[in-house]
C-alpha cells in the first residue's frame, strides 16, 4: 500500500501555471559586470515586438541632492501576460551602488540586494497581466546627498510566454543617465530677466524654444551650450527656435541665447539623451 501511495504521488501532474508562479532571481539589470535577462533567457535584447519605458517625475534628469524621482516603468507586448522588471542605479564613477529605492506596493514590487549592489523589481504576483498585452510598476529613487557626478540607471524587463522554460521570451534594456543639477547650475549665468521655454527635454535630434516673460518676442541671433562641467561646447548662429543636438554626448547642459548686441536674452538647462 505503501509503495502504491509513492507511485500515485510520482504520477501527479505538476499544477498548471497560474498567479504568483514567477520567480524571483538576483541582479540581472545590464549594468557593467553583470548580464541583463538574456544571461539566462534566450535570444538578443531589444529584439522583440515589445518595449520597455522608464518614466521619471522629474523629465530634466538633473538631480539635487536629497531630491527623491518618482519612477514609472511600463512594459508592453501584445498577447503576453507575463512580465517583469529590474533597476539598479550606479554612478558612473567606479560603478557603485549610489542612491535609496522604496516602494509603496509591497505586493508587486520589492527591494533587494545582491553582493554589494541594491536593487528594484517585481515580485512573483507583480508579474501578471490582467488583462494581458502591458504592465506597469510604480517605485521611488532618492539621490544621494551629495553631488557624486554623473549617474545611470539601468533597467532591464521580461516578457514571458508563460511555458516555464527558458526560451520563446523577449527581454528589454534601457539606460538612463543623470547628471547633478549643482554643476550645470556652476556655469557663470549671465543676467537674464526672461525665461526660456524648451522642448522636448530630454531630446536626442533637437530642441525648440520660446522666449517668455521680459524678452518675450525679441530676436534670438546666437546660441551658446554648455556643458554639465561648465565647458563651452559651441557656438552657432541661429535663424529659427531650433538647435540641433544629435551631435552632442549623452548628458545635461545649459543652453544660452544672445541677441544681436550678445545680451543673453534666455537660458535653460536640457538634457541630451
Amino acid at each position: 500500500m505503501l509503495a502504491a501511495a509513492f507511485l500515485a504521488l510520482a504520477n501527479v501532474s505538476p499544477s498548471p501555471p497560474g498567479p504568483c508562479d514567477s520567480p524571483v532571481v538576483g541582479g540581472h539589470a545590464g549594468a557593467p559586470g553583470e548580464t541583463s535577462c538574456t544571461g539566462c533567457h534566450g535570444g538578443t535584447a531589444n529584439t522583440g515586438p515589445g518595449s520597455l519605458t522608464l518614466t521619471l517625475g522629474d523629465t530634466t534628469l538633473l538631480y539635487s541632492p536629497g531630491e527623491t524621482f518618482d519612477a514609472t516603468v511600463v512594459m508592453k507586448q501584445a498577447g503576453r501576460d507575463k512580465f517583469g522588471f529590474v533597476g539598479l542605479a550606479l554612478k558612473d564613477a567606479g560603478n557603485t551602488t549610489i542612491g535609496t529605492f522604496t516602494i509603496d506596493d509591497m505586493v508587486r514590487t520589492r527591494t533587494f540586494n545582491d553582493g554589494p549592489r541594491k536593487y528594484v523589481s517585481h515580485t512573483p504576483c507583480g508579474a501578471d497581466a490582467v488583462p494581458p498585452d502591458s504592465l506597469s510598476w510604480t517605485f521611488h529613487w532618492k539621490a544621494p546627498a551629495t553631488n557624486v557626478g554623473n549617474i545611470t540607471l539601468y533597467l532591464a524587463g521580461l516578457v514571458a510566454n508563460h511555458n516555464h522554460a527558458l526560451s520563446g521570451d523577449d527581454t528589454y534594456t534601457l539606460t538612463v543617465h543623470l547628471v547633478p543639477d549643482s554643476t550645470v547650475s556652476g556655469v557663470k549665468d549671465p543676467a537674464s530677466a526672461s525665461s526660456l521655454r524648451l522642448w522636448p527635454n530630454p531630446a536626442s535630434e533637437a530642441v525648440y524654444f520660446a522666449l517668455e516673460g521680459a524678452n518675450s518676442g525679441q530676436t534670438v541671433h546666437q546660441a551658446e551650450i554648455w556643458s554639465a562641467a561648465g565647458q563651452l561646447v559651441c557656438i552657432t548662429d541661429l535663424t529659427e527656435n531650433k538647435l540641433t543636438v544629435a551631435g552632442l554626448e549623452a548628458g545635461g547642459y545649459r543652453l544660452f541665447l544672445r541677441d544681436e548686441d550678445g545680451a543673453v536674452i534666455g537660458q535653460a538647462n536640457f538634457v541630451k539623451l
